[in-house]
């Protein structure tokens, strides 16, 4: 994967989880507590999971050019649906990645049959 891809995916990751972390703090009065409870460490195993999500070989970014000489086709996506699947990918990290990976894992096993 190109590296600084990879880095900007990683960082935008961390924006958006401290945005929910920084929401979920937030008091109705404009003020700020830090809550340490079981949503934090669920934010960092979630964050945990984008390096493996990141890594999936069905979300590798691809540009035209080398979609064009693979013979593969880029599909569009819309901008918000693509914000609202990274919001997804944040809140339910290890179950997307679960999932993830047994798709992997029956990708993996349908191409070795072939």
């Amino acid at each position: 994967m190109n590296k600084p891809i990879y880095l900007l995916r990683v960082a935008l990751q961390a924006v958006l989880i401290f945005g929910i972390y920084f929401l979920y703090c937030s008091n109705p009065d404009g003020t700020f507590t830090i809550r340490i409870g079981f949503f934090l460490p669920w934010l960092i195993l979630s964050f945990i999971c984008q390096f493996y999500l990141m890594k999936f070989v069905g979300l590798y970014p691809i540009s035209e050019e080398a979609a064009e000489k693979k013979g593969e086709h880029l599909g569009e996506i819309n901008f918000f649906l693509a914000v609202f699947l990274l919001i997804i990918y944040d809140l339910l990290g290890p179950l997307v990645t679960v999932g993830f990976y047994y798709w992997d894992k029956r990708l993996k096993e349908g191409q070795g049959e072939n």
